[in-house]
Formats: structure tokens, C-alpha cells, sequence
């Protein structure tokens, strides 16, 4: 018996593997080389994501803000409109505008028009005159137009601009939201009342546009 346990010991410690059970396994070194190579191409920097996303936010809140700015430097003037009244399921209702100054129509017979004008997304900006009582709703007078900011105007005239959308000018003014419950009223008001029908506008130095309510005789919508 003491023998056989001897000759037992003596195999185990013949046997490298056997000896040396907890002998660490060498790391594969190209492998975990690779692996960190990878985790470093695949990591981007955080500006990546913020400086895209930072612009996208830049441009929506720029576009209420340019309202904004016009209507607390703009002049306002009132235009008349002719209005129709489609509904949309999305959004409630609301009145799309069609102005006088803004039909091909009216532009033909001002000074300064030509065909060259009428190219589909040209810009043109209008010379506005006001009613000669100026603190009345009386719809201001186109009296000029051009392809170009026009450099000098009578200091009380104000300039509006729009772009030429094929038979119209677009001046960013062409729908109205009201309230549901007034909206059946308002159609109504405004097919009595077409020719008393405006619209009241901020307009900046540049000719930028926003759109504060409808007017029809003394009444506000």
C-alpha cells in the first residue's frame, strides 16, 4: 500500500499539468488587441451628436422668432383679402386668404412690372401706400413693384415682400387658423361682407410678413 502511494506521487509530479492546476492561460494578444481597436473606432465623439442636433433646434426656434421680430419692429398695414374656406381634419379650421396686391391682375399695371418677373420662385417686393386717413382699416394701395428691394420710398410707404408662385405671389400670408366655435360665424360674415374683408399685417423694413387677425368692417376675428 505505501508503495502504490509513493508511485502515485510520484506520477503527479511527473505531470506538468497535473502540478501546476491554477497556472494562469496565457491572454491571446492579437485578439484582445483587435477587439480594443474596434471599441476605438466605434466610440464617436459627443460633439457628433450635438453640434447636428443644436443646428436642427437653431432652425425651428428661428422660424417663431423671425415672427416675432416682425411684429415687434414691423409697420402694420391691412390688406384687402378675398377669402375662401376649406377645412382641414388635422388642424381645425381655418380661412386661406387670396389678397388684391397679390393677383398677377393688379402687378401688370403697376410701374416697374414685366413678363420677366413672373418666373416661378422669383422674389418681388411691392411699394404699399397707406389710406389717406392712416388711422382707419382701409386696405393699402400697391403702387409699384420690382425684382429688387426698391432703395428709396416715401417715408410713410412700406415695402412688402412675396414670390411668384405661377399666378399669384406667395406672401406668406395665405392661411388664417380661427377657433371652430366662431368659424361658421366668420364664413358667414365674410361672404355679406366681401369687400369689407381685411386683413391686419406686420410688415419689417425687409418687406417680412406676419399675420396678426382679420378684420371685417369693425368687427375682430
Amino acid at each position: 500500500m505505501t508503495q502504490n502511494k509513493q508511485n502515485s506521487d510520484i506520477q503527479e509530479t511527473d505531470n506538468p499539468i497535473l502540478s501546476t492546476p491554477d497556472a494562469p492561460v496565457p491572454p491571446n494578444k492579437g485578439l484582445t488587441s483587435k477587439t480594443t481597436t474596434n471599441k476605438r473606432r466605434t466610440k464617436l465623439p459627443l460633439w457628433r451628436f450635438v453640434i447636428p442636433l443644436a443646428v436642427q433646434v437653431a432652425i425651428v426656434l428661428s422660424i417663431p422668432a423671425q415672427k416675432v421680430m416682425t411684429i415687434s419692429t414691423g409697420t402694420t398695414v391691412y390688406l384687402q383679402t378675398a377669402p375662401i374656406d376649406p377645412y382641414d381634419l388635422l388642424r381645425g379650421r381655418y380661412v386661406t386668404l387670396n389678397y388684391e396686391i397679390a393677383q398677377r391682375s393688379l402687378l401688370e399695371t403697376l410701374p416697374g412690372w414685366s413678363d420677366d418677373l413672373a418666373k416661378r420662385g422669383q422674389e418681388l417686393y411691392v411699394v404699399l401706400r397707406p389710406p389717406t386717413d392712416n388711422q382707419s382699416r382701409e386696405p393699402w394701395q400697391a403702387i409699384a413693384v420690382s425684382g429688387i428691394p426698391p432703395e428709396v420710398i416715401e417715408p410713410d410707404h412700406q415695402i412688402i415682400k412675396g414670390t411668384w408662385r405661377g399666378w399669384r405671389l406667395d406672401l406668406g400670408l395665405g392661411a388664417y387658423y380661427i377657433p371652430e366655435a366662431i368659424g361658421d360665424a366668420l364664413e358667414d360674415d365674410i361672404a355679406e361682407n366681401r369687400e369689407d374683408s381685411r386683413a391686419e399685417v406686420k410688415v419689417d423694413r425687409h418687406g417680412k410678413t406676419a399675420l396678426l387677425g382679420l378684420w371685417v368692417e369693425d368687427r375682430e376675428y
